[in-house]
């Protein structure tokens, strides 16, 4: 009964799957040639490159460390000021 109504009110097109598969096929030539493209000139631009961002991203691992250890100072000196308050109030 449902698959009788639906068929009355939704068009069916027997060429709708043909023109999707279309679509998709051109859509992914485009994007593996545009793909090997951008590859090809970054290959080409690439000179043993890399080397360059080394001190940052040390520095970046450095600036980490210290702000961990600056939070962890923090914390046992709360907890210190803390226990030292509890000490008091016995």
């Amino acid at each position: 009964m449902l698959g009788k109504l639906l068929l009355d009110v939704l068009p069916y097109d027997p060429d709708e799957e043909r023109r999707i598969r279309e679509v998709y096929n051109r859509v992914a030539t485009d994007t593996i040639d545009t793909i090997q493209g951008v590859v090809q000139q970054v290959g080409d631009s690439a000179t043993g490159g890399g080397h360059h961002s080394l001190p940052y991203i040390l520095g970046a691992i450095a600036a980490a460390l210290v702000a961990l250890g600056l939070f962890i100072f923090m914390v046992r000196s709360y907890r210190r000021r803390g226990e030292q308050q509890l000490g008091f109030t016995r």
